[in-house]
C-alpha cells in the first residue's frame, strides 16, 4: 500500500492533527468539567464560591469549542482518507474497521457539540461573562453530566478511537502480498 498523493498527506494529516487535537482536549474538558463536583459524585463542592463554579463552567464550555472544531477537521481527514483508500479495505481490514468506528463517532460527537453550542450561548464570547442566570448555567451544566446515555456514549467513543490508533499501530487483518503483487 503506497499512497503518496497530496490530497492523501493533505486527509491524513487534518485526522491526525485534529484527532491528537480531540483527544487531548477531551480529557482535559473532563478534568475541568469534573472539579467542580466532591470526587465520586455530582454534588457540587460545598467550599466552591458560585463564581469560581461559574468560570469553570466557562472553561469546560471553551474546550468544548476545541473539542468540537478539531473533531470535525478529524472527521474531513477521516472521511477523506477512506475515501481515498477505500480499494485496499479488502487486503487491509485494519482499514475498514477504523472507518466505521470513525463513522460510529460522528453522530455522538454531533450531539455533543450541539449540546455544547447551548451551553456556549449562555456567555458572552468575548468576556466569558454569564449572560443568563446561575441557576440556569449550572442547571445546563448538570443536564449534560447526569445523561448516563451520552456520558456513557462519550466515554465509548473516547474507547473508539483508542481502538483506532490501535488499529493502525498493529494493523490486524492486513493480508500478506503474494509473489505475484510484489513485483
Amino acid at each position: 500500500m503506497s499512497f503518496t498523493g497530496w490530497p492523501f498527506r493533505v486527509f491524513l494529516s487534518l485526522f491526525a492533527v485534529g484527532g491528537v487535537i480531540w483527544l487531548g482536549a477531551s480529557i482535559a474538558r473532563m478534568v475541568v468539567g469534573f472539579d467542580v463536583f466532591v470526587p465520586g459524585t455530582l454534588v457540587f463542592k460545598p467550599t466552591q464560591s458560585e463564581a469560581v463554579r461559574l468560570h469553570t463552567i466557562w472553561l469546560f464550555t471553551l474546550l468544548g469549542g476545541w473539542t468540537g472544531w478539531s473533531f470535525l477537521l478529524a472527521t474531513v481527514g477521516g472521511v477523506g482518507t477512506a475515501v481515498i483508500v477505500r480499494r485496499s479495505f479488502r487486503s487491509h481490514g485494519w482499514l475498514l474497521m477504523s472507518a466505521i468506528l470513525l463513522v460510529l463517532l460522528i453522530p455522538v460527537q454531533a450531539y455533543v457539540a450541539l449540546e455544547d453550542y447551548r451551553l456556549w450561548t449562555f456567555f458572552d464570547r468575548t468576556t466569558g461573562m454569564p449572560l443568563a442566570q446561575p441557576t440556569e448555567i449550572i442547571a445546563a451544566f448538570l443536564n449534560r453530566y447526569t445523561n448516563t446515555a451520552v456520558n456513557i456514549m462519550l466515554g465509548m467513543s473516547l474507547l473508539a478511537a483508542l481502538t483506532m490508533i490501535l488499529f493502525c499501530t498493529i494493523r490486524p487483518l492486513q493480508r500478506p502480498l503474494s509473489d505475484t503483487t510484489k513485483q
